[in-house]
Protein backbone atom coordinates (compact mmCIF):
# COMPACT_ATOMS: atom_id res chain seq x y z
CA UNK A 1 0.00 0.00 0.00
CA UNK A 2 1.01 3.35 -0.93
CA UNK A 3 1.06 5.60 2.39
CA UNK A 4 0.25 9.02 2.19
CA UNK A 5 0.68 12.13 4.37
CA UNK A 6 0.60 15.82 4.84
CA UNK A 7 3.95 17.20 5.90
CA UNK A 8 6.21 20.41 6.05
CA UNK A 9 9.22 20.08 4.10
CA UNK A 10 12.04 22.17 4.42
CA UNK A 11 14.69 22.13 1.12
CA UNK A 12 18.08 23.88 1.62
CA UNK A 13 20.87 24.29 -0.83
CA UNK A 14 24.42 25.86 -1.22
CA UNK A 15 24.47 28.67 -3.72
CA UNK A 16 27.32 28.17 -5.74
CA UNK A 17 28.50 24.87 -4.83
CA UNK A 18 30.23 23.08 -7.75
CA UNK A 19 32.16 26.29 -8.04
CA UNK A 20 33.29 26.34 -4.31
CA UNK A 21 34.11 22.31 -4.85
CA UNK A 22 35.97 23.36 -7.85
CA UNK A 23 38.01 25.67 -6.13
CA UNK A 24 39.46 24.01 -2.87
CA UNK A 25 37.18 20.76 -2.22
CA UNK A 26 38.95 19.86 0.91
CA UNK A 27 37.99 22.85 2.42
CA UNK A 28 34.31 23.53 1.13
CA UNK A 29 33.40 19.87 2.25
CA UNK A 30 35.03 20.88 5.75
CA UNK A 31 33.33 24.04 6.06
CA UNK A 32 29.85 22.42 4.81
CA UNK A 33 30.35 20.24 7.84
CA UNK A 34 30.46 23.13 9.95
CA UNK A 35 27.09 24.27 8.53
CA UNK A 36 25.10 21.23 8.60
CA UNK A 37 26.04 21.66 12.41
CA UNK A 38 24.82 24.19 12.67
CA UNK A 39 21.66 22.82 10.97
CA UNK A 40 21.07 19.48 13.03
CA UNK A 41 21.47 21.84 16.23
CA UNK A 42 18.38 23.79 14.80
CA UNK A 43 16.44 20.68 13.58
CA UNK A 44 16.70 19.33 17.16
CA UNK A 45 15.77 22.57 18.67
CA UNK A 46 12.77 22.90 16.15
CA UNK A 47 11.66 19.32 15.10
CA UNK A 48 12.98 18.79 11.76
CA UNK A 49 14.11 15.60 10.58
CA UNK A 50 16.45 14.93 7.66
CA UNK A 51 14.89 12.67 4.96
CA UNK A 52 17.65 13.02 2.09
CA UNK A 53 20.59 14.43 1.45
CA UNK A 54 22.93 15.08 -1.45
CA UNK A 55 26.00 16.57 -0.71
CA UNK A 56 25.08 19.99 -0.76
CA UNK A 57 21.49 19.83 0.14
CA UNK A 58 19.22 18.81 2.57
CA UNK A 59 15.72 17.85 2.76
CA UNK A 60 14.00 17.26 6.42
CA UNK A 61 10.41 17.25 7.37
CA UNK A 62 8.63 19.06 9.62
CA UNK A 63 5.84 18.86 11.65
CA UNK A 64 4.91 22.45 12.23
CA UNK A 65 5.02 25.24 9.91
CA UNK A 66 6.14 27.99 12.10
CA UNK A 67 8.72 25.39 13.81
CA UNK A 68 9.45 24.99 9.90
CA UNK A 69 10.01 28.92 9.38
CA UNK A 70 11.74 29.83 12.89
CA UNK A 71 14.27 26.95 12.01
CA UNK A 72 15.04 28.61 8.19
CA UNK A 73 15.37 31.79 9.29
CA UNK A 74 17.33 31.07 12.48
CA UNK A 75 20.08 29.24 9.97
CA UNK A 76 20.34 31.79 7.65
CA UNK A 77 20.54 34.02 10.69
CA UNK A 78 23.80 31.70 11.69
CA UNK A 79 25.51 31.60 9.01
CA UNK A 80 25.46 35.08 8.28
CA UNK A 81 27.35 35.48 11.94
CA UNK A 82 29.34 32.73 10.73
CA UNK A 83 30.32 34.11 7.25
CA UNK A 84 31.20 37.17 9.50
CA UNK A 85 33.69 35.87 11.44
CA UNK A 86 35.31 33.48 8.47
CA UNK A 87 37.81 34.12 5.62
CA UNK A 88 36.16 35.30 2.26
CA UNK A 89 37.22 31.84 0.88
CA UNK A 90 35.39 29.93 3.86
CA UNK A 91 31.77 31.49 3.51
CA UNK A 92 29.47 29.53 2.11
CA UNK A 93 25.73 30.73 1.67
CA UNK A 94 22.33 29.19 0.83
CA UNK A 95 18.84 29.23 0.01
CA UNK A 96 15.61 27.47 1.48
CA UNK A 97 12.35 26.55 0.16
CA UNK A 98 9.61 25.68 2.25
CA UNK A 99 6.50 24.33 1.15
CA UNK A 100 3.07 21.95 3.23
CA UNK A 101 1.81 19.53 1.08
CA UNK A 102 0.85 16.07 0.26
CA UNK A 103 3.45 13.52 0.30
CA UNK A 104 4.48 9.75 -0.37
CA UNK A 105 6.45 7.81 2.49
CA UNK A 106 8.96 4.78 1.20
CA UNK A 107 11.43 3.24 2.97
CA UNK A 108 12.11 6.56 4.94
CA UNK A 109 12.16 8.92 1.93
CA UNK A 110 9.71 11.50 1.06
CA UNK A 111 8.58 11.33 -2.14
CA UNK A 112 5.42 13.32 -4.58
CA UNK A 113 4.42 16.78 -5.20
CA UNK A 114 4.69 18.68 -1.78
CA UNK A 115 8.55 17.85 -2.35
CA UNK A 116 9.12 18.97 -5.68
CA UNK A 117 7.38 22.52 -4.95
CA UNK A 118 9.49 22.74 -1.82
CA UNK A 119 12.84 22.11 -3.78
CA UNK A 120 11.67 24.71 -6.74
CA UNK A 121 10.77 27.33 -3.94
CA UNK A 122 14.44 26.52 -2.60
CA UNK A 123 16.04 27.38 -6.20
CA UNK A 124 13.41 30.65 -6.39
CA UNK A 125 15.05 31.55 -2.73
CA UNK A 126 17.27 34.65 -2.50
CA UNK A 127 20.88 33.67 -1.62
CA UNK A 128 20.60 34.34 1.88
CA UNK A 129 16.82 33.80 1.73
CA UNK A 130 13.68 31.71 2.81
CA UNK A 131 10.98 31.12 0.18
CA UNK A 132 7.61 29.72 1.13
CA UNK A 133 4.45 28.76 -0.23
CA UNK A 134 1.38 30.13 0.29
CA UNK A 135 -0.10 27.52 2.67
CA UNK A 136 2.98 27.62 4.67
CA UNK A 137 2.57 31.69 4.99
CA UNK A 138 -1.17 31.21 5.77
CA UNK A 139 -0.17 29.35 8.90
CA UNK A 140 3.38 31.24 10.34
CA UNK A 141 1.88 35.15 8.97
CA UNK A 142 -0.01 35.90 12.38
CA UNK A 143 1.44 33.43 14.53
CA UNK A 144 5.52 34.58 14.13
CA UNK A 145 7.19 37.74 14.13
CA UNK A 146 8.70 37.83 11.36
CA UNK A 147 7.73 40.25 8.46
CA UNK A 148 7.21 38.80 4.81
CA UNK A 149 7.04 40.04 1.03
CA UNK A 150 4.16 38.75 -1.13
CA UNK A 151 5.61 38.21 -4.70
CA UNK A 152 2.33 36.90 -6.00
CA UNK A 153 1.95 34.05 -9.05
CA UNK A 154 5.35 32.81 -10.15
CA UNK A 155 6.44 30.80 -13.02
CA UNK A 156 8.67 28.29 -11.74
CA UNK A 157 10.26 25.56 -13.55
CA UNK A 158 6.98 25.36 -15.91
CA UNK A 159 4.83 25.61 -12.43
CA UNK A 160 2.97 28.19 -11.36
CA UNK A 161 2.96 29.15 -7.44
CA UNK A 162 2.08 31.72 -5.25
CA UNK A 163 5.28 32.67 -3.83
CA UNK A 164 6.02 34.69 -0.88
CA UNK A 165 9.84 36.07 0.76
CA UNK A 166 10.65 36.01 4.52
CA UNK A 167 11.91 39.22 4.52
CA UNK A 168 15.29 38.70 5.58
CA UNK A 169 17.59 42.02 5.81
CA UNK A 170 21.03 40.13 4.97
CA UNK A 171 19.84 38.13 2.06
CA UNK A 172 20.77 39.17 -1.38
CA UNK A 173 18.71 41.16 -3.05
CA UNK A 174 17.01 40.01 -6.14
CA UNK A 175 18.80 40.16 -9.49
CA UNK A 176 15.95 39.35 -11.91
CA UNK A 177 12.82 41.53 -12.08
CA UNK A 178 9.66 39.71 -10.45
CA UNK A 179 6.28 40.50 -11.62
CA UNK A 180 3.79 40.81 -8.99
CA UNK A 181 0.14 40.64 -9.85
CA UNK A 182 -0.11 44.35 -10.39
CA UNK A 183 2.38 44.64 -12.35
CA UNK A 184 0.67 41.79 -14.54
CA UNK A 185 -2.81 43.66 -14.33
CA UNK A 186 -1.12 46.89 -15.87
CA UNK A 187 0.87 45.08 -18.94
CA UNK A 188 -2.54 43.40 -19.30
CA UNK A 189 -4.37 46.68 -19.78
CA UNK A 190 -1.69 48.07 -20.96
CA UNK A 191 -1.76 45.24 -23.69
CA UNK A 192 -5.18 45.44 -24.73
CA UNK A 193 -5.26 48.75 -25.17
CA UNK A 194 -2.71 48.78 -28.01
CA UNK A 195 -4.47 46.03 -29.47
CA UNK A 196 -7.68 48.21 -29.88
CA UNK A 197 -5.67 50.87 -30.95
CA UNK A 198 -4.26 48.61 -33.83
CA UNK A 199 -7.54 47.27 -34.64
CA UNK A 200 -9.30 50.80 -34.88
CA UNK A 201 -5.88 51.59 -37.28
CA UNK A 202 -5.82 49.17 -39.34
CA UNK A 203 -9.94 49.08 -39.50
CA UNK A 204 -9.63 53.26 -41.09
CA UNK A 205 -6.78 51.96 -43.38
CA UNK A 206 -8.65 49.26 -44.84
CA UNK A 207 -11.45 52.38 -45.54
CA UNK A 208 -9.86 54.45 -46.59
CA UNK A 209 -8.36 52.65 -49.26
CA UNK A 210 -11.72 51.27 -50.13
CA UNK A 211 -12.96 55.24 -50.67
CA UNK A 212 -9.58 55.49 -52.98
CA UNK A 213 -10.86 52.69 -55.13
Amino acid sequence: DIERKVSVIFATNVVSYILAMEAAEARTVKNLRKCWDILDNLFDRHGGKIFNTGGDSVLAEFKSAVGAVECAVRFQEAIQNRNQEVSDDEQLIFRIGINMGDVIEEGGNLLGEGVNIAARLEAFAQPGGVCISQPIYDLVATRTEFNFIELGQQKIKNTVLNVIDVDIPSARPRNKKISSPASRRKSYILFGFASLISIILATSTFFFFQEKQ
